[in-house]
């Protein structure tokens, strides 16, 4: 099936010029509209339902999208979207859609936020609908990643510098003289995820560690199978003296391996990970994490969206990376270390 992009080659112009030619949007000379429309024949095109579903004007709805509504990190940016909409002075309206890290429900969340007739998009997108997205974002629909991106998909993205803190939080470990570092990733198609593991692995190769196969437990994102692969981990000989978990649910499944277990944290075991809440520093122990900027995430996030809608940015997709603060606390062990020397 033939896509806006095809439509644009055959006829010499750019995917805008087919979309303002499709929708009205903008006028174009008589003669470019000629071709698009002769390519249009030609190759037998039919605009996806997405953009059949362009605003012809602004209803004051935005769609959020969040991967995963359990997730307290989710929780924090949406109210940063919320925030950004009521200061903006505009009357937006959110319509909030939870995907559970499904391709199929992104899909029918799309679908069905697309026929609402929205003006813009702001997401944390699952994976798996690239095609979609593109198509959409082709179409002259503001759409907006946060949190992770998508690789193809020209879309503004709000991300944190993952790579960096993960590095960090690593550094942090191995100064305090662990060395069998192990690794508890959540199973998600999420760059946020990736990017933590690569700076996790390129810490530790910095510092002249290896890490041992055995030491890599990975499993679905929520606290029950977390903790399952927390305890293999903590089966392996030999056990490893530290665990790295790339976000909450990993870490909150790891604390509970660690206690069914009957092993200490930090004194037999550490445990770090990402996301900092109010439990964090109320756990037992206090636990040391990196603190994510998620309400940042999507204040800005919906300050893109709202300078897309208003013309003030125009252009190429733009890529906003935030700082992250790592939190040290008592479960990386740093108390053990000060109490020996």
């Amino acid at each position: 099936m033939a896509k806006i992009k095809d439509v644009a080659a055959k006829a010499g112009v750019s995917t805008a010029t087919v979309s303002h030619v499709i929708n009205g949007s903008r006028t174009v000379s008589p003669a470019t509209t000629k071709k698009v429309r002769a390519a249009i024949k030609a190759l037998k095109y039919r605009p996806h339902g997405i953009a059949r579903s362009l605003r012809v004007a602004q209803t004051g709805t935005i769609a959020v999208l969040i991967s995963d509504i359990s997730n307290p990190f989710f929780a924090d940016f949406v109210r940063g979207v919320e925030d950004a909409a009521h200061q903006s002075g505009e009357r937006y309206h959110l319509l909030l859609c939870n995907t559970e890290e499904s391709t199929e429900r992104e899909r029918r969340a799309l679908d069905l936020v697309l026929e609402r007739r929205i003006d813009g998009i702001i997401m944390a997108p699952a994976g798996g609908n690239e095609e979609i997205l593109i198509d959409l974002a082709e179409s002259g629909m503001p759409l907006i990643f946060g949190d992770r991106e998508l690789k193809g998909v020209p879309a503004d993205t709000v991300v944190a510098d993952n790579v960096a803190a993960a590095a960090e939080l690593t550094r942090h470990l191995i100064s305090l003289g662990h060395e069998r570092i192990a690794l508890l990733e959540a199973d998600l198609n999420a760059s946020a995820i990736d990017e933590r593991t690569a700076g996790f692995r390129q810490a530790l190769a910095k510092a002249g560690l290896k890490l041992d196969p055995r030491h890599v437990g990975r499993s679905p994102s929520n606290v029950v199978d977390a903790e399952a692969a927390g305890k293999a981990l903590l089966g392996t000989e030999p056990r490893p003296d530290a665990v790295f978990c790339t976000n909450n649910f990993m870490t909150l499944g790891m604390m509970q391996a660690v206690m069914s277990a009957g092993l200490r944290c930090p004194q037999d075991i550490a445990v770090v990970g990402f996301d900092d809440f109010p439990w964090a520093a109320a756990f037992s122990p206090r636990l040391t994490v990196v603190a994510q900027p998620a309400h940042e995430i999507g204040r800005e996030a919906a300050a893109l969206l709202f300078d897309r809608l208003s013309g003030r940015r125009t252009g190429d997709p733009v890529q906003l990376t935030l700082a992250t603060r790592l939190i040290v606390r008592d479960s990386c062990g740093a108390g053990l270390k000060s109490s020996r020397s």
